[in-house]
């Protein structure tokens, strides 16, 4: 989680800690409540813990948001305790590395100096994705639309960000064609499946036409904002210089 420029507030009641749950659900148990508690579409704020930090459970089948996982040095970090998560931390720090993501949301300890009372703090999950959840749902206010937000919750850099929400659209698109295949009524004897006819087709040509376009429209998006913010803070800067002379 990198960079942005965003004030949260400091009123927000501390969640209590969740430690009796198996560390496997750990993270989709806390993104789940804060998805509710904070208005975020259902499974975008755990498909953002998975792209984070998720990695793949041979038991499951599946890939998992692990909540002590480490990102430092261009390196990721898989710890079986919060313990070693933590002393992990405390050994980079001391060899003077300080740009370190950590926990279900990678939540950055450089840029997000305040966010956590401890380290021990940031790596319980209940606190790094209540975190997360305020962060995301203050981007959304921001931007008004949920995938730049999440995009955001990356990277403000207009190609990392585009990168980013490429990725995580998967991630989500996937949990949620879960959930409805979940919940779909499910026929004794598959249907007879008849070839699609040419309108069909043209149909199928058509969405796909629009959803490229849409992706790129939104990529735009992403780098207009970008400059828009670049240049509020030049003009700022500016005006200070002004004021100063």
């Amino acid at each position: 989680m990198a960079a942005a420029a965003l004030v949260l507030s400091a009123a927000a009641a501390a969640p209590a800690a969740v430690t009796a749950l198996p560390p496997e659900t750990l993270c989709s148990t806390e993104t789940a409540r804060n998805e509710r508690a904070y208005g975020i579409p259902n499974a975008l704020l755990d498909s953002v813990s998975i792209v984070e930090s998720g990695r793949y459970d041979q038991t499951r089948k599946a890939t998992i948001a692990w909540p002590w996982t480490i990102m430092a040095e261009g390196q990721g970090r898989f710890l079986p305790t919060k313990a070693e998560a933590v002393a992990e931390v405390r050994r980079l720090k001391a060899k003077g590395v300080k740009n370190i993501d950590v926990g279900c949301m990678q939540v950055n300890l450089m840029y997000h100096p305040q966010a956590f009372a401890s380290l021990e703090d940031a790596f319980e999950p209940a606190h790094n994705v209540a975190y997360a959840a305020r962060f995301l749902k203050g981007l959304y206010e921001a931007t008004k639309h949920w995938p730049t937000a999440a995009s955001y919750y990356h990277s403000q850099n207009p190609t990392l960000a585009a990168t980013y929400r490429e990725k995580l659209m998967k991630v989500w698109t996937g949990a949620a064609a879960a959930v409805a295949s979940a919940v779909a009524p499910r026929p004794s004897t598959p249907p007879d499946k008849p070839a699609p006819s040419s309108r069909v087709v043209e149909e199928k040509r058509k969405a796909w036409r629009d959803q490229t376009a849409a992706t790129r429209d939104e990529a735009r998006r992403i780098a207009d904002a970008y400059r828009g913010a670049r240049l509020a803070e030049y003009q700022l800067r500016r005006a200070r210089y002004e004021y100063r002379r």
